[in-house]
């Protein structure tokens, strides 16, 4: 079973997307969840619509097991 630790590249989309006032709040709750050392590779992208009306926000995560 991975490990997040085996996390190489981590994708966000957050709809509506203001980085201004939205990104320092996804750093902080990120951080919480899964700190700020040893982060993976990662891109953030604001959308205008996800698959479903009710997501606001997705992330997909690729991990290298052995």
């Amino acid at each position: 079973m991975p490990l997040f630790k085996d996390v190489v590249k981590m994708n966000t989309y957050i709809v509506n997307f203001n980085s201004e006032l939205d990104l320092p709040i996804f750093r902080k709750i990120r951080n919480k969840f899964i700190g700020n050392a040893d982060f993976p590779a990662s891109t953030l992208v604001g959308v205008a619509v996800l698959g479903n009306k009710n997501w606001l926000i997705k992330i997909e995560a690729i991990a290298i097991v052995e």
